[in-house]
């Protein structure tokens, strides 16, 4: 049971419900639609009303200074990116930054505006400013640890290729009413139910845990709207340690996921050797040469449909059958890296991705989008010629 027993909830309006603890304790839980300025109006009308001492909002460290920053690409190092092998990373959160430009430019009001608004206050209150999110980055890893291969393609296909169509037909209004948003996570979880238990059950469970435990005398919660049924469930028991320890976890790849990658190495290192020691020398450097010119030249045409700079395609030409053999780094970085040394971005670069939302067609456009687009295409084209070579191989031991 929650340390100050299950509360009595009293609903005040769609956007907030009031819950009452003992020890006279109450929590005033807003969930917003992070659409509109309405959400940013409503949560001060709240906080002024109330009057908290304690205010918890939706938001872990990273997502705080992201939101305070007046752009996430600020001080942006790509190089850095790079070596640190965090550009699939960053892809991701250029793509969620996108995304919610879009958004902001069809409602008026950026996505986290409320959040950014309620710290505002805290520190213009001096109520005690409650950070009750996940991290991030650990949300992301368990997501993309636990969703199978197939919902990921169709997850990542979604935001790609439909994310701008479905914005532009989107019907603002409407996902500011709670049938609709709660429509929108059943559909959600329908589709994907894995990463929708990732992204929004185990988060209903870590927030309300956070907020169980730093509940000041009154309390204004900021979430959004589509975690608030699930957490209004689970206020009525206090969540124990083991709960959030185990979602507060990446799990481990599973042994397969470990070895599987140097499995495919080993074998064609193991093919070659074999063709030199049993005297199939001749086959042997055949299926070096085809290797070769088959794993280069689809990661060169990777490169060529990104746009890349002519070095760009000659050193994935070149590396893409070394790496292939080394799954500590794949042709995709290296690509990357000299794109961004043959072109570097310009000025008129950074201050196109952040100042607007990119459409995908614009990507060929922008010399850091690019980048993105080199290290994608390349990557693509590494893995498929590296299973197109496999069949040829195997002459070295019929032939």
């Amino acid at each position: 049971m929650n340390q100050y027993g299950k509360p009595s909830i009293e609903t005040i309006n769609d956007e907030v419900h009031r819950l009452t603890f003992s020890e006279g304790r109450e929590l005033y839980l807003i969930g917003t639609a992070h659409v509109s300025k309405g959400s940013v109006l409503l949560v001060e009308k709240v906080i002024h009303e109330v009057k908290p001492d304690t205010i918890c909002v939706e938001l872990d460290d990273k997502r705080l200074k992201a939101i305070m920053k007046k752009n996430i690409f600020d001080d942006l190092d790509i190089i850095k990116i790079i070596r640190t092998k965090q550009l699939f990373y960053f892809i991701g959160q250029f793509i969620m930054s996108s995304f919610q430009k879009k958004m902001a430019q069809k409602t008026g009001s950026m996505p986290g505006a409320e959040f950014k608004r309620a710290v505002e206050l805290s520190n213009e209150t001096g109520a005690l400013l409650v950070l009750s999110d996940r991290d991030v980055g650990i949300t992301l890893k368990r997501a993309w640890r636990l969703t199978g291969f197939f919902d990921k393609i169709k997850f990542l296909g979604g935001i790609v290729a439909g994310g701008e169509k479905e914005l532009e037909d989107l019907d603002i209004e409407s996902m500011k009413n709670r049938d609709a948003i709660d429509n929108l996570i059943k559909s959600f979880g329908d589709e994907l139910p894995v990463t929708k238990e990732v992204l929004i059950d185990e988060r209903d469970v870590y927030l309300t845990s956070s907020i169980q435990r730093n509940l000041g005398g009154k309390t204004v919660a900021v979430v959004g709207a589509g975690h608030v049924p699930g957490m209004l469930k689970h206020f009525e028991n206090f969540i124990p340690d083991q709960k959030i320890e185990q979602i507060n976890s990446v799990p481990l790849p599973s042994r397969f996921a470990r070895t599987a990658p140097w499995i495919i190495p080993v074998v064609i290192i193991g093919v070659f050797t074999y063709g030199f020691m049993f005297g199939k020398r001749e086959l042997a450097g055949e299926a070096i040469l085809y290797w070769i010119l088959v794993n280069g030249t689809l990661t060169a045409i990777g490169c060529l449909l990104a746009r890349a700079h002519p070095l760009t395609i000659v050193a994935g030409f070149i590396a893409a059958p070394i790496t292939s053999l080394n799954p500590t780094i794949g042709a995709g970085f290296v690509t990357a890296l000299v794109q961004t040394f043959a072109l570097k971005p310009r000025v008129k670069d950074f201050e196109q991705i952040q100042g607007s939302a990119l459409k995908i067609r614009q990507w060929w456009s922008n010399r850091i989008t690019i980048i993105f687009l080199v290290f994608i295409l390349s990557s693509i084209g590494s893995s498929i010629g590296t299973f197109v070579a496999l069949p040829f191989l195997t002459r070295i031991f019929t032939g």
